[in-house]
C-alpha cells in the first residue's frame, strides 16, 4: 500500500482557517529554561481525525504569558489548574502547564508521598475484608455489602480525593524533554471541553483498596477504580505521544485471592459517558491489562451520536484487551501497531470489542502476535454487529479479520457496512512502514527526535 491522504476539505481552506487561529493566539513570552521549539509544540492544536472536527482541538494555546506554567510537584501542578482540585474542572481560563521531572500524585503539599495508612478510613482492614467476603462463606451470589465494604469505598473516596486530578476546559499539559513522568494518580478530564495531553511518560495509577465481586464473571473478579486517564463527558481532546505503563507494580506481580489475581489498574485511557471528538495519537501502552473502554455501558442509550475517537499510530506492547472496546462510538483506528510477545503476564485477549451499535473502521494496521493466537482473535463480540478492516496485516500477511472472526464463530452476524467514513483529512502510511514507524515514533520523548 503506498502513502495516501484522505481529503474531505480543501488545503487552501484548511490553511486559511489554521492561519486565523494562529493569529488569534497571544504572543507570549517564554519561560526560563524552555526553548522557543517545545513551546511552539506546545501551543500547536490537533492535527489529524475526530478532535479536529466542531471548531478542532487547541487547548491552552491561547493562554496568556501569566498562564504559562512549569510545574515539578503535585502542588504546583494543582495550583497551575487552578488552585483547589476539588473544583479545578471549573477553572476553564487557556493555560499551558509544562511538567518538569517527575510528579507523584500521592505527595502532599510537602513533597512527602502518601501511603495505603493515610488514605484508608478507620473501619477499613484488609485482611479482615478478605475473611468477611471469602467466597467459601459470604458465596457469590451478591457483591460485597455490609460495614467493611462500606469503609473499603470511604478509603477509595479518600484516595481519590488527593490522587484523580481535575482537568479544566482549555488547557494544555506537555511533558518537558523526554523524562516528564506523572506517576500513582489520574489525570481526570470530566465534563469540560479543549484539553491536549502529550508528552507525559504515565505510570502506575494503583488503586490501594481494590474491590471483590463474586458476581463478576463466572468466577468472580478484582476491580479497580483508577484509569491513567479519565475522559467522560467531554469534548474535543487529543492525547498525544504519552507512554502508559503500571510502574513498578504491574499487576502480574500481585497475589491470587478467591483464585482470582488482586488487580490494582484500570484503563489507560477509559473515553466515556457521552465524550466526543477525540483523537489518541502516537502514545505507547507497554505491558497492561484494560487500555481503551469507549463507552461505559450498555443501557447509557443517550451515547448515541457521541463518541467519536480516532485512534491512531499508537503502540500497544502486550496490551491484553480493549484495543479499544466500544459501545455506540464512530472509531476510527489507523496505522496502529498491535504486538504482543506471548512472554509476560499480559496474554493476548483480543483487540476489538465489538459492544452495542458500535462501528469501528480498521485501517492498515499491523498485527504481530504469537503462533499460537489465530486471527480470528483479533476481535471479540460484545453484542456489536458491523466492523470493518482495510489493509491491514496479521504476521506479515494480508489480515481477513473479520472473514476469520466470522468463519470461527458462524452463528453471529456481523457486517463490513459501518455507515460512516470519517469526514477529516488524513493519511494512511504504507502498511508495510507502520511497525518502524510507530516503534520508532510512539511514546513520550520521541517528538524532538
Amino acid at each position: 500500500m503506498n502513502s495516501r491522504t484522505i481529503a474531505k476539505t480543501s488545503i487552501g481552506a484548511l490553511a486559511v482557517a489554521v492561519i486565523g487561529v494562529l493569529a488569534a493566539w497571544p504572543a507570549a513570552a517564554q519561560p526560563e529554561g524552555v526553548e522557543a521549539a517545545t513551546l511552539d509544540l506546545a501551543r500547536q492544536p490537533a492535527q489529524t481525525g475526530w478532535a479536529t472536527q466542531d471548531g478542532g482541538t487547541s487547548g491552552g494555546a491561547r493562554a496568556t504569558d501569566d498562564a504559562i506554567h512549569v510545574v515539578d510537584s503535585r502542588a504546583e501542578l494543582v495550583k497551575a489548574l487552578g488552585g483547589d482540585n476539588a473544583t479545578n474542572a471549573d477553572n476553564d481560563t487557556p493555560a499551558i502547564i509544562l511538567v518538569s521531572g517527575t510528579i507523584d500524585l500521592t505527595e502532599d503539599d510537602n513533597g512527602n508521598p502518601l501511603t495505603a495508612e493515610d488514605f484508608a478510613d478507620p473501619e477499613y482492614n484488609w485482611e479482615a475484608y478478605v475473611r468477611a467476603y471469602d467466597p467459601a462463606t459470604y458465596g457469590m451470589e451478591k457483591e460485597p455489602e455490609g460495614p467493611l465494604e462500606e469503609a473499603r469505598a470511604r478509603s477509595q473516596k479518600n484516595q481519590a480525593a488527593h490522587t484523580v486530578i481535575n482537568i479544566g476546559s482549555n488547557k494544555t499539559i506537555f511533558g518537558l524533554g523526554g523524562d516528564a513522568v506523572v506517576k500513582n494518580g489520574t489525570f481526570n478530564i470530566d465534563g469540560v471541553s479543549n484539553v491536549i495531553v502529550r508528552n507525559i511518560h504515565f505510570q502506575d495509577s494503583y488503586d490501594l483498596f481494590p474491590a471483590w465481586d463474586g458476581t463478576d464473571g463466572d468466577e468472580g473478579n478484582w476491580n479497580s477504580e483508577y484509569d491513567l486517564i479519565q475522559v467522560r463527558e467531554s469534548d474535543h481532546v487529543w492525547i498525544d505521544h504519552n507512554t502508559f505503563t503500571d510502574g513498578d507494580r504491574p499487576d502480574d506481580r500481585e497475589p491470587e485471592v478467591f483464585g482470582r489475581r488482586v488487580q490494582h489498574h484500570d484503563g489507560a485511557v477509559d473515553i466515556v459517558n457521552g465524550s466526543n471528538f477525540v483523537t489518541v495519537s502516537w502514545n505507547h501502552v507497554q505491558n497492561h491489562d484494560k487500555t481503551h473502554l469507549i463507552g461505559s455501558s450498555d443501557s447509557r442509550e443517550t451515547d448515541r451520536g457521541h463518541l467519536k475517537v480516532t485512534l491512531h499510530h499508537n503502540f500497544y506492547e502486550n496490551s491484553s484487551q480493549r484495543n479499544p472496546r466500544v459501545r455506540y462510538g464512530q472509531v476510527h483506528a489507523f496505522n496502529n501497531l498491535y504486538v504482543n510477545s506471548g512472554d509476560t503476564h499480559y496474554t493476548h485477549n483480543y483487540i476489538f470489542g465489538l459492544g452495542v451499535e458500535s462501528a469501528i473502521l480498521s485501517e492498515a494496521n499491523v498485527f504481530e502476535m504469537p503462533a499460537s493466537v489465530p486471527e480470528a482473535e483479533m476481535l471479540s463480540h460484545y453484542k456489536g454487529t458491523v466492523f470493518r478492516d482495510e489493509g491491514s496485516l496479521f504476521n506479515g500477511k494480508p489480515a481477513k479479520l473479520l472473514q476469520a472472526f466470522k468463519e470461527a464463530n458462524p452463528d453471529l452476524q456481523i457486517s463490513e457496512e459501518i455507515g460512516w467514513s470519517p469526514p477529516y483529512d488524513y493519511t494512511i502510511d504504507p502498511v508495510e512502514k507502520v511497525a518502524e514507524l510507530v516503534r520508532g515514533g510512539a511514546g513520550a520523548g520521541t517528538l524532538a527526535k
